[in-house]
């Protein structure tokens, strides 16, 4: 009888955690499409905008978070995005990744054990306690405490993390590609604590890259390749 409401309890315990792992909610809709590729979506520091840039020209474009108002960006725009990279890069261990990503591992104590390959793409978590990073070579996603303690593996495969509001997940891209070019885009969100992963986004009419998590947590933009086209999905 003990061992049945043990299992029972293991049972709710893990059901409850896999329900709390942020699930997409309908279709994607494309938010933003013009004769031009569109690339690297960004979200506003409010979320009432989605900014993001032409693969062809470098052009910044910005449209209303309802899809409406698609243009390209004033200076004034590109001079919030540059505010907003700056707030994000506050913290003293993401600058050290960012100014010299070949060689931070080998100067922090808690990630010596990557000194052999390069740092990239790091993101802080909202709630500014946690970093998430990629390693070269496949090494892998890891996730580390902001002072670079704490160190765990979240897998390989999986690229371009954002954080959720809650700083509890990362919704990341997972590509496929046939040696010289990318075939496949997934969207899935890994749980930073446990690495377990769920799909969010998994279809063969989207090549989904880059993901970005709205400031509230409800939807995820993505660059959609096969179209150059930029989408966003609800999740919850």
């Amino acid at each position: 009888m003990k061992k049945q409401i043990l299992s029972l309890s293991l049972f709710l315990f893990f059901g409850i955690g896999l329900c709390a792992q942020p699930k997409a909610v309908g279709e994607p809709r494309v938010i933003a499409k013009t004769n031009e590729s569109l690339t690297r979506p960004a979200w506003s520091h409010d979320g009432t905008k989605l900014l993001f840039t032409s693969s062809e020209s470098g052009a910044l474009w910005e449209v209303s978070a309802t899809g409406e108002n698609l243009r390209k960006a004033s200076c004034k725009a590109s001079c919030k995005a540059a505010q907003l990279k700056a707030t994000i890069c506050s913290n003293a261990l993401l600058q050290q990744m960012i100014d010299d990503p070949v060689n931070v591992a080998s100067k922090v104590a808690g990630l010596q054990s990557l000194s052999e390959f390069m740092i990239f793409n790091p993101a802080l978590s909202p709630t500014g306690d946690k970093i998430v990073f990629e390693a070269s070579r496949g090494k892998g996603m890891y996730v580390c405490n902001a002072d670079g303690s704490d160190l765990r593996s979240l897998g390989q495969k999986a690229g371009r993390a954002s954080w959720t509001s809650d700083g509890k997940y990362v919704v990341v891209m997972v590509e496929g590609n046939d040696g010289h070019r990318i075939t496949k885009g997934e969207l899935m969100s890994i749980n930073v604590e446990t690495g377990v992963r769920s799909v969010l986004l998994s279809s063969d009419k989207y090549i989904a890259l880059n993901p970005t998590v709205s400031p509230d947590g409800k939807q995820v933009a993505f660059e959609c390749l096969n179209e150059g086209a930029i989408y966003v999905i609800d999740i919850k």
